[in-house]
């Protein structure tokens, strides 16, 4: 991947989801619409042998909790504009994640 455009954001979003404390096999929803920041995080979650779970960015909260709770998922990535949107969630405060071209996405740790 080092000869790929992806490879520094990747690199970046790899590193972030690592720092909060993503492992091998742990479940990650992936609330993102299409587009880099959502390929950056999948691919991301990948490299950490992490298992990528997209959800559709436009579900409910009440619906992400449950889905999350199936899963088994204690993290959501969902792009900045839904933030807002799901603070009704039970989670800790969200993280900003920041990659090479800004800020991507943010990161709620569900309770």
């Amino acid at each position: 991947m080092n000869n790929c455009k992806l490879a520094g954001p990747v690199a970046a979003a790899a590193t972030a989801l690592s720092r909060l404390g993503v492992r091998r096999g742990e479940q990650v929803l992936l609330m993102m619409p299409d587009g880099p920041g959502f390929i950056n995080a999948f691919v991301a979650a990948l490299e950490l042998g992490a298992v990528p779970l997209p959800v559709n960015p436009a579900l409910p909260a009440r619906d992400v909790t449950a889905i999350a709770a199936e899963a088994g998922a204690r993290l959501v990535v969902v792009s900045m504009e839904r933030l807002r949107e799901l603070a009704e969630l039970e989670a800790e405060p969200s993280v900003l994640v920041e990659a090479p071209e800004g800020a991507w996405a943010a990161v709620l740790r569900l309770a």
